[in-house]
C-alpha cells in the first residue's frame, strides 16, 4: 500500500472485510486525497457501490466549491460505524458531472480498521463540571474513554466507591456543533497530583454509569474521530 492509513501502533490496527463498514446509501463519509499531510479532510456522501469494481460518492465540496481532484488521483475514504473506524486507499476512476457531481473510486483491495476499546483512554482537556451533593464545581478532564474519565480538580470530589454527576460537552462533526453529556460516576481513585510552587491539585478516575443509546452513539462517534486522528499524523 502507498501510503499508511493507520501509522501508529499497529496492534490495534486489524483488517476487516468490505462487508464490515455495513455501508448504506447516503451515509456521511470521510474523503481525503494523497498525500494526507498536504490535503484537508472532506466529507461527502456514499452514493451505492458494486462489489470488486466501484465505489461512487458524491465530489466533495472544499469552501462550497467542487473540490480540485483528477482521474488517478489516489485518495484515502474513512469510515466510522460502532464502534469501529474503517480506511481504505482508493483512485478516482471517473468524474462524473450528470445528472449531479459525483466520482467513481475504485473498489478497494484492502481494508484497515480500528477498534476503541472499552476501556480505552484517550488524551484530552475538556472542560468539565462535577457534582457532589447540592453543588457544581469545575473540573477539567484530561483524558476520556466510553467507561470513564480521569478528572483534575483543586479539591477531592470524595472518596474512591462514592458517586459523582459529570457533565462536559465535546464537539461532533457530523452536526458541527458542541454535544452536551451528563452522566452519574462512581470514583475509582483520588490522588493529590503536585504542581510546582502551588497547592497540589486532585486527580480522579470515574467509571461511567447507565450512558444512553444516543449518548454512547455520539461519544462513540467522537472517541473515533480522535483515535483516527491520533494515528494518521
Amino acid at each position: 500500500m502507498a501510503e499508511a492509513l493507520f501509522s501508529q501502533d499497529p496492534r490495534n490496527l486489524a483488517y476487516c472485510d468490505f462487508g464490515e463498514m455495513n455501508l448504506q446509501v447516503g451515509e456521511r463519509v470521510e474523503f481525503q486525497l494523497t498525500p494526507t499531510r498536504l490535503h484537508p479532510r472532506l466529507f461527502t456522501r456514499l452514493i451505492g457501490y458494486v462489489p470488486g469494481e466501484s465505489v461512487l460518492v458524491r465530489t466533495p465540496l472544499s469552501n462550497n466549491l467542487p473540490v480540485n481532484v483528477h482521474e488517478g488521483q489516489q485518495a484515502v475514504l474513512r469510515v466510522f460505524s460502532g464502534t469501529k473506524a474503517f480506511a481504505f486507499l482508493t483512485r478516482v476512476q471517473r468524474i462524473c458531472i450528470a445528472p449531479f457531481l459525483y466520482l467513481h473510486l475504485a473498489f478497494p483491495s484492502e481494508i484497515q480498521c480500528l477498534e476503541v476499546r472499552k476501556n480505552q483512554r484517550l488524551p484530552v482537556r475538556l472542560l468539565a463540571e462535577v457534582k457532589r451533593g447540592a453543588h457544581w464545581r469545575p473540573a477539567l478532564l484530561l483524558d476520556l474513554g466510553m467507561g470513564g474519565a480521569l478528572v483534575e480538580s483543586a479539591h477531592p470530589l470524595g472518596e474512591p466507591g462514592e458517586g459523582v454527576e459529570l457533565r462536559f460537552s465535546f464537539p461532533v462533526e457530523e452536526l458541527e456543533q458542541e454535544v452536551p453529556l451528563t452522566v452519574a460516576a462512581g470514583l475509582l481513585h483520588v490522588e493529590a497530583h503536585p504542581t510546582g510552587d502551588g497547592p497540589p491539585t486532585w486527580r480522579q478516575g470515574v467509571r461511567f454509569q447507565r450512558l444512553g443509546k444516543g449518548e454512547k452513539v455520539m461519544l462513540q462517534n467522537f472517541l473515533l474521530k480522535m483515535l483516527v486522528e491520533a494515528h494518521t499524523r
